[in-house]
């Protein structure tokens, strides 16, 4: 795993830190420094919240300002030319040979006292670009100076393990000889009015794309122009970019606010909503437009008690079916334009549960009869009848005249001729609840009888 992984953003500061200082630095994913102008301590509070640090170390030069390691350099771990020294006005510094084994031994002893032994995560690797800068045109020397690094980075994991470690510039040795030891490049001057119309820097993005994805090296970019553009750029090729106006030696405060601190947050429960307009709980049934809690029972204009029966055409005994236009047993379906199964059935206007039954007008208790001002309530539509075996509406219930006058069929075919036949019909008498027959054979000797007597009269 790269150490690097998760950076998205960082700063370089080479200055010495103040109380806002390292305050601020806790909000960047990475901060590269002078070691030498920082404690120990300095360093545990800039990574209280995380950050990672890195400190620097020139590879391949040193500085005359460096005065404790230009006094333990020997004359062969400066690089010669001619047998001259190569020196750098603008920076006062040396070019060194890495080929050395002594001087790879004080940079060794460099990371120990001022990365290891400060807690610092790791550090960057300066100016190796000049390898690639001082030696592309003598192919001898540039294998002894690529050779000598690599064998310094091999050390250096042998002896701290892990650390994260990244490398200033050296394109060219990275992809032939530094890539697999270590974990990032720095390309400085990476300005878009210039990358974009270059075609080595076009050509540079690929194959730095290429060694990242053959060995987890991560690019981080500086511009000093066009911060906007170059940070653009530098995302869309998948770089780690920072724009830095003040050649390191400001600290550019506020760019950056962590808003949160780098420990795991605790993961909040989300939940999901199963209908449009509510949200249902397990094991509830859920109407379009409502709410359903556990053991409730929602219908569009009235609830229905367990166990009861609600009728509006027939009188109905407890645990029987009702037939309208659809027929209701307990804990069964409902059919009507739609199948409703128990307990887990979403309707357009009622939700029906087991033994439950919902109606459209009258709530009836068990063993109630619900009636209109008849014995018989006359259905809106036309009854269908119950298939169920052993559950009918009326077979042996009594039947129960009308309040009106009930005439047979031959006073109904004289009603269009006769007039007096009202008259007649007043003379018999009418067969009410109290005189109605108790069985059908009773019922038919009446009739016989009846029929006997109007046949005489008439």
């Amino acid at each position: 795993m790269n150490p690097l992984d998760g950076v998205k953003n960082y700063q370089v500061f080479y200055g010495h830190p103040t109380d806002a200082i390292l305050k601020d630095m806790q909000n960047y994913d990475l901060v590269i420094i002078e070691p030498l102008h920082y404690t120990k301590a300095q360093i545990d509070l800039i990574q209280s919240r995380g950050t990672k640090v890195l400190g620097y170390i020139s590879v391949m030069e040193v500085a005359t300002w460096n005065t404790g390691l230009m006094s333990k350099l020997q004359a062969g771990d400066f690089f010669t030319r001619n047998g001259q020294r190569v020196h750098y006005p603008e920076w006062d510094s040396y070019l060194t040979n890495i080929a050395s084994t002594h001087f790879q031994g004080l940079l060794l002893t460099e990371i120990q006292n001022q990365v290891i032994a400060k807690g610092i995560d790791g550090v960057f690797m300066d100016t190796v670009g000049d390898i690639d800068n001082e030696h592309l045109n003598n192919p001898t020397v540039l294998k002894q100076q690529r050779d000598g690094l690599v064998n310094f980075l091999k050390q250096a994991r042998a002896k701290y393990g892990d650390i994260a470690m990244v490398q200033n510039w050296g394109f060219d040795t990275l992809e032939t000889s530094t890539a697999p030891y270590v974990d990032g490049i720095m390309w400085e001057s990476f300005n878009a009015d210039t990358i974009k119309s270059d075609a080595w820097s076009q050509n540079m993005i690929k194959k730095l794309q290429a060694v990242d994805t053959k060995h987890s090296v991560k690019t981080l970019t500086i511009s000093t122009r066009q911060s906007a553009e170059s940070h653009k750029l530098a995302k869309d090729a998948g770089f780690i970019h920072f724009h830095e106006a003040d050649e390191y030696v400001n600290w550019n405060a506020g760019l950056v606010t962590r808003t949160a601190t780098t420990a795991p947050a605790p993961s909040t429960p989300t939940s999901t909503a199963t209908s449009i307009e509510s949200t249902v709980k397990p094991a509830e049934t859920a109407p379009k437009t409502e709410t359903v809690k556990p053991a409730e029972i929602v219908a569009k204009t009235e609830t229905a008690k367990p166990a009861e029966t609600v009728t509006t055409t027939e009188t109905v005994k407890p645990a029987e079916t009702v037939t309208k236009t659809e027929t209701v047993k307990p804990a069964e379906t409902v059919t009507k334009t739609e199948t409703v199964k128990p307990a887990e059935t979403v309707t357009k206007t009622e939700t029906v549960k087991p033994a439950e039954t919902v109606t459209k007008t009258e709530t009836v208790k068990p063993a109630e009869t619900v009636t209109k001002t008849e014995a018989v309530a006359k259905p809106t539509t036309t009854p269908v009848k119950a298939t169920t075996p052993a559950q009918t509406t009326s077979s042996s219930a009594p039947k129960v005249a009308d309040e009106k006058k009930v005439t047979s069929k031959k006073d109904e075919k004289k009603k269009k001729h006769v007039k007096k036949k009202a008259v007649k019909a007043k003379k018999h008498a009418h067969v009410t609840k109290q005189d109605a027959p108790k069985g059908k054979m009773c019922g038919k000797a009446k009739q016989q009888t009846a029929a006997f007597l109007k046949f005489f009269k008439l």
